[in-house]
């Protein structure tokens, strides 16, 4: 474990104080309520986000976010004891939240279909829908599919020739362009497969027979995306970077489609690929191979994670305080995973999850000591593992490592996910 020196302490821990709930010790939040922006759309805004009912004061309706903002601090002081910067040492015997206590937490805190009156700046409606900003590449990429469209929508502009369709906030872009009503999906789960973690945004399907679909894959919800990488359902949880955005995701894969086709659809491929990279280069968006874009995935990351992908979390470089490793290794908490999602009752289920429990308590640790990555870690192993008996784990590791990480958004995300978490491959065959 890295020292961490004492001029650093102080600052850290007053950091905390305002990062960390701290139930009866920190001050409620109707006291610092008026310190909150007015949100700029005022009366008009009818929004149930509860992220953004944190971050933006409603005068209109003090009396509803108020008692939703008190439950919050209620519900994440009941999630997670390990939030608070002045605990010392944490129980070993600590109990894992159970599966109900978080479905009802998730039920109270995403309400489905429920969108927020849609700004006319489509940039923000697509913000304020999704969490996060769209890349420049995205917009221009869909210059670059109405350019090319001869007939049908745009969205499926790639469908003949590449089975492929644009989905998700290019679906609300189109909703924009032909002036038509909002359609009333969730836009937080609509093309949310099993495997795909908060960081990984679907913006474009393939196959669904397969699960096949192409998104982004953001660090921090405030940040540009840090590539376009796909994932195929059927197939497990593993997230291959393909490019650093959406031209550069393309041209490699019909680069990899034109090596399988005939030569009358090579031909056609070619043709294709050629327009999209004249496209890119015209707009000055540069277009990478793919082993570039994992060579410097490669450099950033702290730990591959079941994903393959990696994470990315701040670093101090001299105490090299953030992330510390789990204790165990990427084999041995798959068996772990393993033994505890077939056991044959709940008996041998609580026996099993001992060792899962026991590399909680070490997140809770690293959490006091700043090293916030190994959190993230152990979340994201077990959302890629699968299986609802995680769950609760889930929830409490991750709610806990996007708060301290500043990544609010992600936890908004996640719950949303694990409500109606489904496998979208098996629901298309049926």
């Amino acid at each position: 474990m890295a020292p961490k020196p004492e001029k650093r302490k102080k600052k850290e821990n007053a950091d905390l104080e305002t990062k960390r709930i701290k139930g009866d010790h920190q001050p409620s939040l109707e006291v610092v309520v008026d310190e909150k922006p007015l949100c700029k759309y005022g009366e008009k805004c009818y929004q149930k986000n509860p992220l953004h009912l944190k971050k933006f004061k409603h005068p209109h309706r003090e009396t509803v976010v108020q008692p939703q903002s008190k439950t919050e601090d209620e519900k994440a002081e009941s999630i997670s004891d390990s939030d608070s910067s002045t605990s010392s040492s944490h129980s070993k015997n600590e109990e894992i939240p159970d599966m109900g206590s978080i479905k009802t937490s998730v039920e109270n805190e995403v309400d489905d279909a429920q969108l927020p009156p849609s700004p006319t700046d489509v940039k923000e409606n697509i913000k304020q829908k999704f969490l996060v900003e769209m890349p420049f590449d995205f917009y221009q990429f869909w210059e670059f599919a109405q350019s090319i469209l001869s007939q049908n929508s745009t969205l499926e502009v790639f469908k003949e020739s590449l089975g492929l369709e644009l989905v998700g906030p290019f679906q609300l872009l189109n909703q924009s362009v032909e002036n038509k009503s909002t359609e009333k999906f969730n836009s937080l789960t609509q093309w949310c497969f099993y495997y795909d973690p908060p960081e990984f945004q679907t913006v474009i399907i393939g196959d669904l027979s397969t699960g096949f679909h192409i998104g982004y894959f953001r660090d921090s919800p405030k940040e540009i995306p840090a590539f376009v990488g796909s994932n195929t359902e059927s197939e497990g949880c593993i997230i291959t970077p393909m490019g650093e955005n959406l031209f550069s995701a393309l041209s490699h894969f019909i680069s990899v489609k034109q090596q399988k086709s005939d030569p009358f659809k090579k031909s056609q491929l070619a043709s294709l690929r050629k327009k999209l990279e004249d496209w890119a280069t015209n707009n000055k968006i540069p277009i990478e191979p793919q082993s570039h874009t994992l060579k410097k995935r490669k450099q950033k990351m702290v730990a591959k994670t079941f994903y393959e992908c990696g994470i990315v979390v701040p670093i101090d470089k001299k105490t090299k305080v953030g992330y510390r490793k789990i204790p165990e290794t990427d084999a041995n908490i798959k068996k772990i995973c393993k033994k505890i999602l077939e056991s044959p009752n709940l008996e041998e289920q609580n026996k099993n999850s001992d060792s899962l429990q026991e590399l909680v308590t070490y997140v809770q640790y690293a959490n006091d000591e700043c090293d916030y990555g190994m959190g993230l870690e152990l979340g994201l192993d077990l959302l890629a593992f699968g299986g609802e008996v995680f769950h609760p784990t889930i929830l409490h590791l991750l709610e806990v490592a996007y708060e301290l990480l500043e990544r609010e958004e992600f936890g908004v995300l996640l719950k949303a996910h694990l409500k109606e978490r489904r496998r979208l491959t098996r629901s298309v065959s049926e």
